[in-house]
């Protein structure tokens, strides 16, 4: 319930025949008979039914419900579904004796559950999902205000003298526009079009093979001066300095 009101739309409107809802989903045939049936202390009739197939029932013996959908952000769910995770199931152990002895949190276990399919699947070693091209995410921030990973145990002043705490892609990307003739061409999300990021020794290199595209990571309006950086960057070309305009 939610407001009072049933949230999937139950009692649903008496219609003289199936069809297409404005929002995807089919309006279902449901007459105006007058016929009631007693459940528990309330009165049900054809607005409560919910639509079923009979081969379904009698197939799988369980609660089962298949509508067809026709909305276009039907998409939207596939993709989601994709990338939700895997299956996962709750499993129960008993012992085969007549201890009385119950202990939930011990008899269920939550478990992933691996189907035959997707099991053959990784066997083979197909691939399970695929980017083409590749994205690469391109660092933004302040001067002075880039992320810095460390051990909770390492001592601060050690981590502020390390040499690559400086160079980020976006500094790193300052530095080569203002080497090269060549890195001023390029925007910045255009770089990692022809320059490759290499992570050890915090630089980049330029790019044999051209299958990647950059991307800047997305700021929201409020952060103020990083989202007026971004939107700089998205325009002007072979900037050298935070300070592009």
């Amino acid at each position: 319930m939610v407001d009072g009101k049933c949230k999937y739309q139950y009692p649903r409107s008496y219609c003289e025949s199936t069809i297409q809802g404005k929002d995807g989903y089919p309006i279902y045939k449901r007459r105006r008979n007058g016929l009631t049936i007693q459940v528990r202390n309330a009165q049900l009739n054809n607005q409560w039914v919910v639509p079923y197939n009979p081969y379904l029932l009698l197939r799988y013996n369980c609660h089962i419900n298949v509508e067809i959908y026709s909305g276009v952000t039907a998409v939207k769910y596939l993709y989601k579904y994709i990338y939700k995770g895997h299956d996962k199931v709750a499993i129960h152990f008993s012992p085969n004796d007549d201890e009385n002895l119950v202990g939930e949190i011990k008899q269920f276990q939550d478990a992933r559950c691996v189907s035959t399919q997707e099991a053959m699947w990784r066997i083979f070693e197909f691939n399970l999902n695929e980017i083409d091209p590749a994205v690469i995410k391109l660092q933004l921030h302040l001067p002075n205000q880039q992320s810095v990973t460390y051990w909770a145990n390492q001592r601060l002043d050690n981590i502020l003298r390390w040499d690559h705490v400086s160079k980020t892609m976006l500094t790193e990307y300052f530095s080569m526009c203002s080497k090269s003739e060549n890195a001023r061409k390029y925007l910045y999300r255009e770089f990692p079009e022809h320059y490759v990021w290499d992570k050890q020794d915090r630089c980049w290199r330029e790019r044999k093979k051209r299958d990647v595209i950059g991307r800047i990571s997305g700021v929201n309006p409020i952060e103020g001066e990083r989202y007026y950086l971004r939107l700089l960057l998205n325009h002007i070309r072979g900037s050298t300095s935070f300070q592009i305009w």
